[in-house]
């Protein structure tokens, strides 16, 4: 890889949401206007952010968590449960005139698909005062959600703007309410852009070496990766281009495999190994996901080895 890792503090930080996800599991579908009784529910931890937190810690990585939560039981219960993963929280703001963020996902049990609503909240309003934590860290990624709405929005590209400076390689990952031109040059010179399919065609780019070289010429970003799904995933690397085919599994539920996929690629990035060694990686913790309910169904170093046939 062309990055040099400086040892601080922690490993990564990740700058983003915390939520409480309520799962509904249901058959046959869903849309607007339909009725459908749930065969079951359940209740977790969930946040983009979050997610890939937890997915980095399981793999043996020291992760900081930047984020905010309110002074209210489901934020103790968020916080408690990042601790609880081996996660420093220490960054986490607790705001008593805000409500922790919540996420509700209705499952279709037939293909795995999934829709959620969320109500962001307090991670909307976190504020750094001193960079000093991040500038312990050779790597800073930031979910998308922290870019689609004010004043959010601009501490964020504030944050990413100082990272910059003190040289912290920089990784933000798409949403489709940001999958903006305009905004994504505002976040100035991204080293790791991470998006889906959809996310990239919004912004008027394939998964083509062609279409990724356009984009990272107009957007400015050094490294572009593309999740593709059930194909796989595809990057432009230096002057390089790769698309690794994806595992094959039975798919349960995909709430969060792009999320696990994102900690995957950048276990890679941080070990310095090679660009089709990261989404391999990438590849395997989101198929991981996909076969169990929740976004938290994630591996440990060792399951992931054990897919891969080989010790990362």
């Amino acid at each position: 890889m062309i990055f040099t890792f400086l040892k601080g503090a922690v490993d990564i930080v990740v700058l983003g949401s915390v939520a409480q996800d309520t799962y509904l599991y249901v058959r046959g579908g869903f849309s607007l206007g339909c009725s459908r009784v749930a065969e079951s529910f359940r209740i977790g931890g969930g946040g983009s952010a979050a997610n890939t937190a937890v997915a980095l810690a399981r793999l043996g990585l020291k992760v900081g968590f930047l984020g905010a939560v309110g002074a209210d039981d489901v934020g103790s219960l968020l916080k408690e449960d990042l601790m609880r993963e081996g996660i420093d929280v220490s960054q986490v703001q607790v705001l008593k005139d805000h409500l922790s963020s919540r996420v509700y996902v209705i499952v279709d049990l037939d293909s795995g698909e999934r829709g959620m609503v969320g109500l962001r909240d307090a991670c909307n309003f976190l504020q750094i005062r001193s960079m000093e934590y991040i500038s312990q860290s050779s790597l800073l990624h930031i979910s998308g959600y922290m870019l689609q709405d004010e004043p959010g929005r601009s501490r964020t590209l504030e944050i990413m703007r100082k990272a910059k400076e003190l040289g912290v390689t920089l990784s933000l990952d798409l949403t489709q309410e940001v999958a903006q031109r305009s905004l994504i040059k505002k976040a100035g010179e991204i080293d790791f852009l991470l998006g889906n399919e959809s996310e990239f065609r919004l912004l008027g780019y394939e998964p083509s070496e062609m279409s990724l070289k356009v984009a990272r010429r107009e957007l400015g970003c050094q490294n572009i990766v593309v999740k593709l799904g059930a194909r796989g995933s595809a990057a432009l690397m230096g002057d390089e281009f790769i698309h690794k085919e994806a595992f094959r599994i039975k798919v349960v539920d995909t709430t969060g495999a792009g999320d696990a996929f994102n900690a995957g690629f950048l276990y890679g990035v941080i070990k310095q190994y090679s660009a089709e060694d990261c989404l391999e990686i990438g590849n395997a913790l989101g198929a991981y996901a996909c076969i169990g309910e929740g976004a938290r169904h994630l591996p440990k170093k060792e399951e992931v080895e054990l897919m891969l046939g080989r010790k990362i």
